[in-house]
């Protein structure tokens, strides 16, 4: 296993030399969400969704993983529905990532929202 606690000092390093790299903050926001700190992950995924601007096809990946990272940590806060804008608009900026879909669709069922795949029985999480 990585030594995480390292690896958020490490970024923070970073950040104080280049606040202005998004990717700084989506990583140490992996970090944080190994160590079980979500708050802290929140905030790093939002602060990397301010600098991913504008919205454009070159950044798009980089705010899909961030919204995904930023959606599953308001999961575990017990945050669902800002948890499921997250998701819901990472989905709408790569349809055809399956991953992503699943994800989208476990929460939807566990909010009881109905799937994305209708014809597929629901996804429970255990």
């Amino acid at each position: 296993m990585g030594n995480f606690p390292a690896a958020i000092n490490a970024y923070s390093e970073a950040i104080n030399i280049s606040p202005s790299l998004p990717k700084l903050y989506i990583n140490r926001a992996s970090c944080y969400i190994v160590l079980n700190l979500y708050e802290d992950a929140v905030v790093d995924c939002t602060r990397a969704l301010d600098l991913l601007t504008p919205p454009v096809e070159a950044n798009r990946f980089s705010r899909v993983r961030t919204l995904a990272k930023r959606g599953s940590a308001l999961c575990q806060l017990g945050s669902f529905q800002e948890a499921l804008k997250d998701y819901e608009l990472a989905h709408k900026l790569s349809p055809e990532n399956e991953s992503l879909k699943q994800d989208l669709d476990i929460l939807r069922t566990q909010m009881g929202h109905g799937s994305l795949n209708e014809d597929k029985p629901p996804i429970t999480v255990t």
